[in-house]
């Protein structure tokens, strides 16, 4: 049964509440998600949400806003950055105890939207410039995410593969954008990128709890009202399919080797044959009973991980494996041999109904959390029609043999990265 299915209002142009009412929970989550292009001069974006989740005019100070989030019954503020195919998101959500514990019927889910709105609509800045003490502070704590990647080798040879098979698309730039670049933020430039999110970023504001959303959705249609907004239009570019592969390495001091694969997953849009494609890479890498983890790490011992990862809103698969350098070549063989072994249809029933089964449990478990609805929604803050837990694991009970054999076939093989190790284990 379709139990959170989310009601949807335009509250200004390019931004619409998606409310999710339900009683089954103790707490409460409320999401602001703002999506932009993405393009060159990311970094003042990109500190924006840190920057904003700490204080505002009303709340200068870090003091002061843990103050109100301890009378908010002890609410939890997060921020983050990411991509979504060829769009910047950046979001602020709050968590906090649903109204229906609250004391003297108080609203806790009107009083932490009015924090949020204090937080992106009236920050603690100077005159049309954020404080340079701010600006210094997320300047040094970007740098620290940015390096914090490139010492995470697992995630860095996955960036380097993104970028190098994306050089010339958008989607081979990085949302936090680039170190050498964080040192020209100040706080004008952040100001003026922050005026600009208000303005033409797509926004989508998310909610899963008990509260009447009416009066929510009042006093945030008040705020954009003061704006004139003008949304960007947010495309992603689908390549289907690659003629030939290209190789690139680094050498790096470390005992690992790690091997990336990027595959175009012969799709025209984010819609064409995802479902299909999405269980498809999941028999070959996304689980411990899949293609990849059986053969290429258990039975051929050639790495430490490999695994397969499907990227919808770009039509791309990666993969991703550990292992020592000197079987680079047999571990690159192997891992593609798994992939003709699906185009070929060498696959049992069994395994493809594991696979169906682990992953429409996955979905189930979307729903066990306000936080989780919430991040189900956001994630599909690009799209014009939003689909629900229960409607996709229904399509991919759907999905059948002949399905697979499909999706897998129109999978060409892009680029190869390669981070080699230099050290003895």
């Amino acid at each position: 049964m379709e139990k959170y299915k989310a009601n949807v209002k335009e509250l200004a142009p390019g931004v619409r509440f998606c409310a999710v009412k339900t009683g089954a929970f103790k707490t409460a989550c409320l999401s602001f998600s703002m999506a932009l292009p993405l393009e060159e001069d990311l970094e003042a974006k990109a500190v924006l949400p840190f920057l904003l989740h700490r204080a505002c005019r009303k709340y200068p100070d870090f003091t002061k806003l843990s103050g109100r989030l301890a009378e908010l019954y002890g609410a939890a503020l997060s921020a983050a950055v990411s991509k979504l195919g060829e769009a910047h998101v950046l979001n602020l959500s709050i968590t906090a105890i649903d109204d229906r514990f609250a004391l003297d019927d108080e609203s806790v889910a009107l009083s932490c939207a009015k924090l949020l709105l204090d937080l992106i609509f009236d920050p603690n800045v100077g005159k049309e410039e954020f404080l340079q003490e701010d600006i210094k502070r997320e300047k040094r704590l970007l740098t620290e995410k940015i390096e914090s990647e490139i010492n995470n080798k697992r995630a860095y040879a996955m960036r380097r593969c993104e970028a190098l098979m994306c050089e010339n698309e958008k989607f081979g730039l990085s949302p936090l954008g680039e170190k050498s670049k964080v040192g020209e933020l100040n706080g004008k430039k952040v100001y003026e990128a922050w005026r600009e999110v208000l303005k033409t970023a797509g926004i989508q504001i998310s909610f899963a709890g008990s509260a009447d959303t009416a009066e929510l959705e009042e006093v945030i249609a008040r705020e954009f009202s003061k704006i004139k907004r003008q949304p960007a239009v947010i495309k992603t570019e689908f390549i289907k399919s690659s003629d030939s592969s290209r190789y690139f390495s680094e050498e790096m001091a470390v005992e690992q080797g790690k091997l990336v694969l990027g595959f175009r997953a012969g799709m025209e849009n984010e819609d064409d044959d995802n479902v299909a494609t999405k269980v498809m890479t999941y028999l070959y890498g996304g689980s411990p009973h899949s293609k990849l983890f059986l053969n290429v790490r258990e039975k051929m011992s050639l790495s430490y991980y490999c695994s397969s990862a499907f990227s919808k809103t770009k039509g791309l698969v990666f993969v991703q494996s550990g292992i020592d350098t000197d079987k680079e070549e047999a571990a690159t063989s192997a891992i593609l041999d798994q992939l003709e072994a699906l185009k070929k249809g060498d696959f049992t029933d069994e395994e493809l109904a594991f696979s169906k089964l682990s992953m429409t449990d996955a979905l189930r478990a979307v729903e066990d959390s306000p936080e989780g609805i919430v991040a189900w929604y956001d994630s599909q803050i690009t799209r014009d029609e939003f689909t629900t837990p229960y409607l996709e694991a229904q399509k991919i009970e759907a999905i059948g043999r002949e399905d697979i054999i499909r999706a897998a076939q129109r999978v060409t093989l892009d680029t190869i990265f390669m981070l080699k190790g230099t050290l003895e284990g």
